[in-house]
């Protein structure tokens, strides 16, 4: 197999940046398929006629999905649906845009399948000491986000962010005086980040796009667009989004603490109570995460299943083998 990967587009540390498929690639001997990483628009016709035969196999990871539906350029979002038919297999981290764009334009067939992000197995952390309660990371992009953090914040917490410019929340944020003041990293290195990671007990996860309104205005550009489920929700200006977030708490044993949501897309690859814990209100969680932190030993059977799993199953390798084995043929 060959890989091609533009990653010009994407910030350099990134998840995407640590793939490592470079290392297993030359592993598998097919040599008529071609693995892409990078934004789907990077790889033009002329581009990919370069590097492949017309009728060899262009396998495509998108990790753009939702997002690029939001969009102002409706191109994007074309090409992300793969309108020019450039590949023959594209995984994606939305299953609901899978099975809307099976659906809608390739006659029911499977080109798009559902995918996490991985990490190579060469980048976990063999010690885990646990010294935090609990963590908050990322951007504040609407008031769940707010709420997270004020209940990490009264425990043992981490708080890393690229930084306070960087948040853009969809809606008018409501007890967010002194959060600022709990951000406890800023824009560190994704390694020192998952160090970090590995010495924390849960995590508050939402598998959530918070949507501004011009984002709906663009996702109402395209045809069909109300049949893709991921958009069920557009009056309440959200729509789901499964980030590496969930790839890595398994693999750095946190605690996954989930935010129920109409889409519950974390059940493609995990179960609640065995993998996984659901709470349905911020009110509940710090609660929860007093109770978990507190008898952490009545809940690492949870935390070592889903440790299992990632590591057998959504790592890089186990996630190529699978990439290629179910390559399409033109």
């Amino acid at each position: 197999m060959k890989l091609f990967k533009d990653l010009t587009g994407n910030y350099p540390d990134v998840i995407v940046t640590y793939f490592n498929f470079e290392k297993y690639v030359q592993n598998h001997p097919d040599s008529k398929s071609g693995l892409f990483i990078g934004y789907n628009s990077q790889f033009n016709e002329e581009f990919l006629s370069q590097t492949l035969e017309a009728d060899e196999s262009r396998l495509f990871f998108n990790g753009e999905q939702p997002c690029a539906y939001t969009n102002p350029d409706i191109n994007i979002g074309n090409a992300s649906t793969d309108l020019e038919n450039k590949f023959t297999d594209i995984y994606t981290i939305c299953p609901c845009t899978a099975d809307w764009a099976n659906e809608i334009y390739n006659n029911g067939e499977e080109k798009f399948k559902p995918i996490l992000f991985p990490i190579d197995k060469s980048n976990l952390i063999s010690n885990f000491d646990k010294k935090y309660d609990a963590i908050f990371y990322g951007s504040v992009c609407g008031q769940d986000h707010v709420e997270a953090i004020n209940a990490i914040s009264k425990f043992n917490h981490k708080f890393l962010t690229l930084g306070v410019n960087h948040w853009h929340p969809n809606e008018k944020l409501v007890n967010v005086s002194g959060i600022g003041n709990l951000i406890t990293d800023v824009n560190i290195h994704t390694f020192e980040k998952w160090k970090i990671l590995s010495q924390t007990k849960v995590v508050p996860i939402y598998n959530q796009l918070y949507l501004h309104d011009n984002h709906i205005q663009n996702i109402k550009k395209y045809d069909n667009w109300e049949k893709n489920r991921a958009w069920s929700h557009l009056n309440e200006k959200r729509a789901p989004q499964l980030k590496p977030r969930v790839t890595e708490a398994a693999l750095f044993k946190m605690l996954m603490l989930v935010k129920r949501d109409p889409w519950n897309l974390i059940e493609y690859w995990y179960n609640p109570n065995e993998d996984f814990i659901y709470f349905d209100s911020n009110d509940e969680l710090e609660e929860l995460i007093y109770e978990t932190t507190h008898n952490w030993e009545n809940y690492q059977h949870i935390v070592e299943n889903a440790y299992k799993k990632a590591v057998d199953n959504y790592t890089t390798e186990p996630i190529l083998k699978r990439i290629i084995t179910q390559v399409r043929k033109r």
